[in-house]
């Protein structure tokens, strides 16, 4: 599984570089990527942990229990209470996740959350590479 994450983060980087490389009367233009590489447990989780449960707990009204033990089976390829057929996480595909729309508040799934104090860029820029490199439970 670690040599397929990889391969993925390669094929990223290198069409980054393909899709940047010409820039009109400019010549290459060649920068950094930065790929966060992140671990469910000790990078996701306690985003939920700090945000979260404090609402999505167990007796959260869509069933979302975001608290450690539960939250990777109830979020990863699961449908989403409200916004049916979509997954509340899609593993490698931001635009099809709910959780990833509801932390930008982009307005595609309702408001954003958590209300009141948003998640940090940086946690957001976690659970986003989480998400682009399979959402994976580990």
């Amino acid at each position: 599984m670690e040599t397929s994450k990889k391969i993925l983060q390669k094929i990223i980087v290198g069409l980054f570089f393909i899709l940047t490389a010409c820039i009109a009367e400019e010549g290459p233009f060649v920068t950094e990527i930065e790929i966060i590489d992140v671990s469910f447990a000790t990078d996701i989780q306690p985003i939920f942990n700090n945000n979260c449960i404090v609402c999505h707990d167990q007796n959260h009204f869509t069933g979302l229990d975001l608290q450690e033990g539960s939250s990777y089976n109830l979020l990863v390829n699961v449908t989403s209470a409200f916004y049916a057929p979509n997954l509340r996480v899609e593993p490698l595909s931001l635009e099809n996740s709910v959780l990833w729309h509801k932390i930008i508040g982009d307005d595609v799934f309702g408001g954003i959350m958590p209300p009141g104090e948003h998640l940090s860029n940086f946690d957001i820029e976690k659970i986003e590479s989480w998400i682009d490199l399979g959402a994976l439970n580990n």
